[in-house]
């Protein structure tokens, strides 16, 4: 390979760029599947050859995996010297410069997920009503890590990524609809709200995501600030977080 738009370059903190998109990518896997489990014990799913407790201690061992790996998320993003992102962002959200809108939806994320872990933890300790409340309401951890992966992901339009993404919200959408569904005798006016609310959200994120995250100039859009962009790894390919700043 010749010519100088093919020369590799190299940055102090392009391998924290890559270790944060890793670990945010696999901290979504880890909590999808994490839901997964737990709308299966909503339904309570269960064979002779799976019983329910393996699908209750499944549910919090994922939930502790995705946590683990959202701390490293959370920390590399920190370290990363591209973009100065305080510590503080990951817990109050919408106060950083840097993409506060999508930054700062990580962050709520990132509490729920925490009251999820600590209230799956301390379930024997909680008043059964009050550990519903806290438990169900921290599942919108979900929804909301996958619309600040979307929205703030440099790497969104990749389409391996966008498969991902779309893995991970296949089997969500079919197990609470199939959660909604046995509710059907007893509440059919919630579920049909509840139904009607899932195909709307379905809608209006495609229809976002058509208009933002891959659509262009994206990146100034979503509140990117900087003026010095990182040079890609490989020019014409999309190897960093600069292929989006040039947008």
């Amino acid at each position: 390979m010749t010519g100088p738009s093919l020369a590799v370059v190299v940055t102090s903190s392009t391998p924290l760029w890559y270790t944060t998109r890793a670990t945010g990518l696999v901290a979504l896997v880890l909590l999808t599947a994490g839901m997964c489990a737990g709308l299966l014990t909503s339904v309570r799913f269960e064979r002779p050859a799976w019983p329910r407790f393996v699908t209750l201690a499944l549910h919090r061992n994922l939930s502790l995996l995705a946590l683990a790996f959202t701390v490293l998320h959370v920390l590399t993003t920190v370290l990363d010297s591209f973009v100065s992102i305080p510590l503080v962002d990951a817990f109050i959200p919408f106060v950083g410069s840097y993409r506060p809108f999508w930054l700062g939806l990580g962050a709520v994320s990132f509490d729920l997920l925490l009251a999820l872990v600590i209230t799956s933890l301390l379930r024997a300790r909680m008043n059964l009503r009050s550990w519903r409340l806290v438990h169900w309401s921290a599942y919108a951890c979900w929804p909301v890590a996958v619309v600040h992966g979307l929205g703030t992901g440099t790497d969104t339009p990749v389409s391996w990524v966008l498969a991902l993404t779309v893995l991970c919200v296949l089997p969500v959408v079919v197990l609470t609809l199939w959660r909604l569904a046995l509710s059907w005798r007893q509440r059919p006016g919630w579920v049909a709200t509840g139904v009607a609310g899932l195909l709307l959200a379905i809608i209006l994120s495609l229809v976002w995501l058509q208009a933002g995250p891959l659509a262009p100039h994206w990146s100034t859009r979503s509140g990117t600030h900087t003026t010095q962009p990182r040079p890609a790894a490989v020019s014409g390919r999309s190897a960093g977080p600069a292929a989006h700043y040039h947008h």
